[in-house]
């Protein structure tokens, strides 16, 4: 059953970053995830459409001198509960893809490194679960954007991916 508090639904731009034949990925310092690896972004902040959010977030976390070939691809509802069914937080998540030349390795936000594909599958257990699929997901352009719901237990044993799926 889940147990809804005041917790307030937070909108969240996140990135799919090529850079030089890889892929850009965010080691997390703070709360929620910290520790794990996961796509560039952040908050929404109130006036600001996806496409400038997440194109300033990129700016922000790695430093880049430039942004090129946005692409909007999709949306997750995304819920993260605690064992006893509680709602921790809700993020509407917009996700995209684009493309950057440089980037600073460390930023207040956490460590950046490159991933090939190979990395990214290797090192599947590092990465947030749900950052993981929406990587997959999300990674090749479609006709449209697409939406999933994803929810993610938190535990002291970490971050548990319940259910990524299409509504």
């Amino acid at each position: 059953m889940l147990v809804i508090g005041l917790t307030k639904i937070v909108p969240i731009a996140i990135t799919i970053l090529e850079c030089q034949g890889q892929y850009l990925f965010l080691r997390r310092r703070n709360p929620p995830y910290e520790g794990l690896w996961s796509m560039v972004g952040g908050k929404v902040v109130p006036g600001e459409h996806i496409r400038q959010a997440a194109i300033r977030e990129v700016h922000e976390e790695t430093r880049t001198t430039s942004v090129s070939d946005y692409e909007y691809r999709g949306l997750v509802t995304e819920r993260l509960m605690n064992p006893n069914g509680a709602l921790l937080a809700h993020f509407l998540i917009f996700v995209s893809h684009a493309s950057i030349s440089n980037f600073e390795k460390s930023h207040r936000e956490g460590d950046l490194e490159l991933f090939s594909m190979k990395d990214v599958a290797s090192r599947k257990s590092e990465f947030l679960p749900s950052d993981y699929e929406m990587f997959h997901r999300f990674l090749e352009t479609d006709t449209q954007p697409r939406v999933f719901e994803a929810e993610l237990l938190r535990s002291n044993k970490g971050y548990h991916l319940v259910y990524f799926r299409e509504p």
